[in-house]
C-alpha cells in the first residue's frame, strides 16, 4: 500500500533542492514549496471550519424540523 505524499515533506524537500540548484531551477523548486504550503494552509482552514459548518447544518435542520411540526 502506498502512502499519500505529505505536502510538508514535499515543501521541505523542494526548499532543500532549491538551495543546491542553479538559479532557474531554484525558482521552480521555491514555487513548488509555496504551492505545498498553500495546500497545507487550505487543509488547515477546512479542518477548522468543518465542525462549524456541521453545527450550522444541524441547527438549520432542527429549525426546519421544528417549523414543520411533529407528524408532518
Amino acid at each position: 500500500m502506498m502512502n499519500q505524499p505529505n505536502p510538508f515533506y514535499i515543501a521541505r524537500d523542494a526548499q532543500q533542492m532549491a538551495k543546491h540548484a542553479p538559479e532557474r531551477d531554484a525558482a521552480v523548486f521555491n514555487k513548488v514549496a509555496m504551492v505545498c504550503m498553500g495546500v497545507m494552509a487550505a487543509a488547515s482552514v477546512v479542518g477548522m471550519l468543518q465542525p462549524l459548518l456541521r453545527g450550522l447544518k444541524a441547527r438549520d435542520e432542527k429549525r426546519t424540523r421544528d417549523y414543520r411540526g411533529p407528524g408532518r
